[in-house]
């Protein structure tokens, strides 16, 4: 979260900065307004009214299934806030001809463009179950992993790798720390795992000269009251000009949805099932609000709920994230830690979260869709290629970043799988597992709707929309008459259905008696159609599984107290334990 927010931020500045755009540098006064008066407090505000929500979510269903459950983490969009930043400001920003005029422009469709995702993300919601029951586990559990791979892995270390006196000792530190159990401390006493990189980030980034006093100096003038604001008006005010850029709200909207499912199914496999149409419904109305207060970036259920369920979260981390980043947006004071804690340091720490939903994945897949896996990765490290390749310092003469060149054609390729990552990842790992468990028809029907995304313009193409459905787009073309005429809007949904007729022949074929492997149908294929089956089940603090509804009983007993309607043992959730876990999550939401 801090990193992506940070990280955002950066991108944001980097607008202000003469040596990169020259004349047509925002100022800094506007560019402190708008980044420290609006879109960081917007943020704290969202942040609060979301993780409020989950706790008080996390409560109920702790007292429901009398065990203690890890309350899901909220935050912010990590692929939708880049996109937003290089997609929608940075284009209306040059198209406006820069300046605070072209940058307060993007800002105002930046918002637009946001409700609109939380619009799209809540009516999304509504079929949230449904999507659950159609689509194979793997095609949630790998793009997320995607994601974590991607933006969580390949980014933050890329920080870390930069800056190698820093660096290499944080990487080694969350091994060290959340793998070898290597815990500094005095007797007892042991830090945090997260804190001791936080630890040895700071120490050594200010004795490297990582981090500058002048900076932190400058930092220190901007912690003050900022507190929020009410922006519903500049979210309306050029409502129109979202129609250039419903290419990429679209998809994005679809991929915020699908990226808080793939977080319950992963929240799911740690062991905590939690209410999928609620959280996603909740989910879009936080965008929504985030648009009104300033925010240009959609919230939604964050990565890495095993994280902090191996780390021993329960359900007050989540109010203590929310109001600490109320605290630090409205005060300024994210800036001073901006200027205190390098990204060096706070990399590897997000890393740690791509490597457990990426472990979370692989330890539920059977090994025959371990090559489905591989390849549900590949969208979201294109998105992240191209997005550290928009960071580059490869300035055109315009001052605008050149990365659309069809010098190679395995640039069109990146560029395409890249539009709507999340989704074609999800498309191409449902198609591929059906594929190796040789369910042909669901392959076919699965080769079908990624037709069907496609001649829409959801995924492959920069815009949604018929506008160059048999023409190249322009990221095809590097001049007039220099154009790659192989990858036109159509030709993706022609290959779609190519796919689909292959999979018909051969479902055909095997109908009339060829002579093909049976299809494969275990228990990995329907994993997720009793969502709430093993709600009652958590480890104990010996590893062993735990039934709450019979604790010191064997989960036989459990199962036969629930076939006998005359039993006489007590409910279900007992009141002892209502109690104790209500206690327990006041507690630590007071710590």
């Amino acid at each position: 979260n801090l990193s992506t927010l940070l990280g955002a931020v950066f991108a944001l500045q980097a607008l202000s900065n003469p040596a990169a755009f020259g004349d047509i540098a925002v100022s800094q006064d506007t560019m402190n307004e708008y980044v420290w008066g609006k879109i960081v407090p917007g943020v704290g505000m969202t942040m609060v009214l979301g993780n409020l929500y989950y706790t008080w979510q996390a409560i109920r269903m702790t007292m429901k299934y009398g065990r203690q459950y890890t309350a899901q983490p909220y935050g912010l969009n990590t692929p939708g806030a880049f996109a937003f930043v290089y997609n929608i400001i940075y284009t209306v920003f040059f198209s406006e001809g820069g300046g605070d005029a072209g940058f307060i422009q993007g800002y105002k469709v930046a918002l637009a463009a946001n409700f609109v995702t939380g619009l799209i993300s809540m009516v999304l919601g509504i079929f949230g179950m449904l999507i659950l029951k159609v689509v194979p586990p793997a095609g949630l559990l790998v793009p997320i992993a995607s994601i974590g791979f991607a933006f969580l892995g390949l980014e933050q270390l890329s920080n870390s790798i930069a800056a190698p006196i820093v660096g290499y000792s944080t990487i080694m530190w969350v091994y060290l720390g959340w793998y070898a159990n290597i815990r500094i401390g005095y007797g007892k006493f042991r830090l945090p795992e997260a804190l001791q990189v936080i630890l040895v980030g700071i120490i050594l980034g200010w004795a490297t000269g990582l981090n500058s006093p002048e900076a932190t100096k400058d930092a220190a003038k901007l912690v003050k009251w900022w507190g929020p604001t009410w922006t519903a008006g500049d979210t309306f005010a050029d409502f129109n000009l979202l129609a250039d850029y419903l290419g990429i709200v679209i998809p994005l909207g679809i991929s915020a949805a699908a990226t808080s499912l793939m977080c319950l199914v992963s929240a799911k496999e740690a062991g905590d099932p939690y209410p999928v149409r609620e959280s996603l419904i909740v989910d879009g109305i936080g965008t929504c609000i985030a648009s009104f207060f300033g925010s240009p970036f959609g919230t939604v259920l964050y990565i890495g709920h095993p994280a902090y369920k191996r780390s021993g979260a329960k359900v007050g981390y989540s109010l203590v994230n929310g109001f600490i980043y109320l605290i630090c947006s409205w005060f300024g004071i994210l800036a001073l830690i901006q200027s205190i804690v390098n990204p060096a340091t706070i990399g590897p720490i997000v890393f740690f979260v791509g490597l457990q939903v990426n472990e979370e994945a692989l330890n539920f897949l059977p090994n025959r869709h371990y090559s489905a896996y591989i390849i549900g990765l590949f969208p979201s490290v294109y998105d992240w290629v191209t997005n550290i390749a928009n960071r580059a310092p490869l300035l055109s003469e315009d001052g605008s970043y050149d990365t659309n060149s069809t010098g190679a054609s395995s640039w069109v390729g990146v560029l395409a799988w890249k539009r709507g990552a999340l989704l074609v990842s999800l498309l191409w790992t449902s198609m591929v597992v059906n594929i190796l468990d040789r369910q042909w028809r669901g392959a076919a029907i699965w080769a079908i709707v990624s037709s069907l995304f496609a001649i829409f313009g959801i995924i492959h193409v920069p815009e949604a929309g018929f506008d160059n459905f048999t023409s190249p787009f322009w990221e095809q073309c590097s001049g007039p008459d220099q154009c790659w005429d192989f990858a036109e809007q159509w030709m993706f949904a022609v290959a779609y259905l190519m796919l689909a007729g292959y999979f018909i022949i051969i479902f055909l074929s095997a109908k009339a008696g060829a002579d093909l492997d049976e299809p494969i149908d275990d228990e990995s294929r329907h994993a997720f159609d009793d969502w709430f089956k093993d709600a009652y089940m958590y480890k104990d603090e010996h590893g062993n599984m735990v039934d709450s509804r019979n604790p010191t009983g064997t989960l036989a007993e459990a199962d036969d107290k629930l076939k006998d309607p005359d039993t006489t043992d007590p409910p279900v959730t007992p009141a002892d334990k209502v109690d104790e876990a209500a206690e327990e999550a006041a507690e630590e939401a007071a710590a």
